[in-house]
């Protein structure tokens, strides 16, 4: 696939270092405290959840019009300039809406959940600062990514967190920092994140703050401004369905529930990273065929995209159902991560889901359509907020998780309809059923086989029955044969051999 196999192979293998410093930190570290770990989790979420109010629709904008706008040195025609008058403006916009309904909403959450609100009322007012941060950080990682340059941006905004967030635990478990030491904490952490970006985009020479100001006049503008308010309905949508839960478990539960299922989502981020790596490296991509018109080769990557997501997708999903649980019974404190790894189970099937229908969402956010997709996020995240609050009453950490599947299987099932409408393309090939009857074939066995009652003996079963009921038959009949030439050309060039022969 070309420069989204080589720029996402390489950010894969940086976003899994940094899953496995956040697995080890989940493992042996975080079961130590798990309010003190959600409380750190349930700032950097909260964050997260309000960035996209300060960001105004500016990332999607960056994505659509660079293409259009850039010149033959790819300048990107002032794009830059106007991208940060834009972002301050939304930073202004959401200051003023934070501090108008800050009282309001500060009691709103007291009343909910009286145990933890001292914890939240001491950083609460923080909240501007962390979002403007944050909205920043997003629009140098947009951005850059139109530059086809991911990797060390992956590295400053996945790796660094690995690192930081576990040391931030061990200074407040210690007793070095309190409550306010994590707060700058999380504030020092996105700083450093934003400048990393910065002296990386002016070491590729594109850090230019000349304005254009062509682009500020006429129909382009107009078509910007518009574009990005859909872009904002769609974001906020995007928030509120992969974001809130974090959130609305510290507000309506407890620190320690934002604890456990943080480390849930941990361990269903192995499944998930394949597809941010190929997604950030893909968006500009199909962003460049649809300003050409090659609708041809956008549906030549929607298939191979699919295919090679689901292909790693299912064998990381196949270590979290039969590896998973005998590594967690060697740790000390075996409960709360058993607790996790089931949660972990529901979200990891919502991001196969995912990954199965491809950059659905990419296609059409992208496309003229985009307003169709923007709207829908926003009005199913509506309905993913309500799940979610009455699951979490119900269902207590497991909530979120269950809403997340029912979010996830009906927004995707609309827009895999709703490509085939308009443009007549699907996701599905054959070799993903192959691919799939091989997954369940070795779900189907590891549940039949007995337990040996020694976890390293039943760990290691399970790790041959992934190696010979799925990881081979992938290799040997190449199933996914982009993914296969990925992972000979990785061989390669540590001058290794295929251990599959053709």
């Amino acid at each position: 696939m070309g420069v989204i196999g080589r720029q996402g192979t390489k950010l894969t293998i940086v976003n899994f270092l940094g899953v496995g410093i956040g697995v080890l930190s989940t493992l042996f570290l975080y079961p130590k405290d798990a309010a003190l770990y959600g409380l750190i989790m349930f700032v950097i979420a909260t964050g997260t959840l309000f960035e996209p109010l300060a960001s105004m629709g500016i990332q999607v904008i960056v994505l659509r019009y660079f293409s259009r706008l850039k010149t033959d040195n790819q300048s990107g025609n002032g794009l830059f300039v106007y991208a940060l008058l834009h972002l301050s403006l939304g930073i202004v916009f959401f200051s003023g809406l934070f501090w108008l309904f800050s009282d309001f909403a500060l009691g709103l959450v007291k009343q909910m959940n009286a145990k933890d609100s001292k914890n939240i009322d001491l950083f609460f007012h923080f909240i501007p600062i962390l979002v403007g941060l944050l909205a920043l950080q997003n629009l140098l990682n947009y951005y850059i990514a139109n530059y086809r340059r991911i990797v060390i941006p992956g590295i400053i905004l996945n790796f660094l967190p690995k690192l930081w967030i576990p040391i931030t635990f061990l200074l407040a478990y210690q007793g070095f920092i309190h409550s306010m030491g994590i707060v700058y904490a999380a504030l020092a952490m996105v700083a450093v994140s934003v400048t990393g970006l910065l002296i990386y985009l002016k070491w590729l020479g594109h850090l230019s703050f000349k304005p254009q100001w062509q682009i500020y006049r006429g129909s382009t503008l107009r078509e910007m401004v518009t574009y990005g308010l859909f872009g904002l309905l769609g974001v906020v949508g995007t928030q509120m369905a992969y974001r809130i839960d974090q959130s609305m478990l510290g507000t309506i539960l407890s620190m320690k529930s934002v604890g456990i299922f943080s480390f849930a989502l941990t361990i269903a981020m192995t499944i998930d990273m394949p597809a941010k790596s190929v997604m950030n490296i893909s968006a500009p991509l199909i962003s460049d065929f649809f300003e050409k018109g090659e609708m041809d080769k956008i549906k030549e990557h929607y298939h191979k995209i699919a295919l090679n997501l689901i292909a790693v997708g299912l064998f990381l999903y196949l270590g979290l159902v039969l590896v998973a649980d005998d590594v967690f019974m060697l740790t000390k404190n075996p409960a709360d991560l058993l607790t996790a790894r089931k949660i972990a189970m529901i979200l990891a099937f919502a991001k196969l889901v995912d990954m199965l229908t491809g950059p659905n969402d990419l296609i059409i956010g992208i496309s003229r359509y985009y307003r169709f997709n923007m709207i829908l996020i926003l009005v199913l995240s509506l309905g993913n907020i309500l799940l979610n609050y009455s699951f979490i009453r119900k269902y207590g950490v497991f909530g979120p998780a269950m809403a997340s599947v029912g979010f996830i299987v009906t927004f995707n099932f609309i827009k895999v309809i709703f490509l085939w409408i308009k443009f007549r393309m699907l996701p599905f090939s054959k070799p993903m059923l192959p691919l799939i009857g091989s997954a369940l074939c070795c779900i189907g066995v590891h549940y039949f086989l007995p337990s040996m009652g020694y976890p390293i003996i039943d760990g290691l079963i399970g790790g041959m029955i992934l190696l010979l009921g799925y990881l081979i038959p992938l290799l040997y009949w190449r199933w996914a044969p982009d993914l296969v030439k990925m992972l000979e050309g990785g061989l390669g060039s540590l001058g290794l051999k295929s251990p599959i022969k053709q």
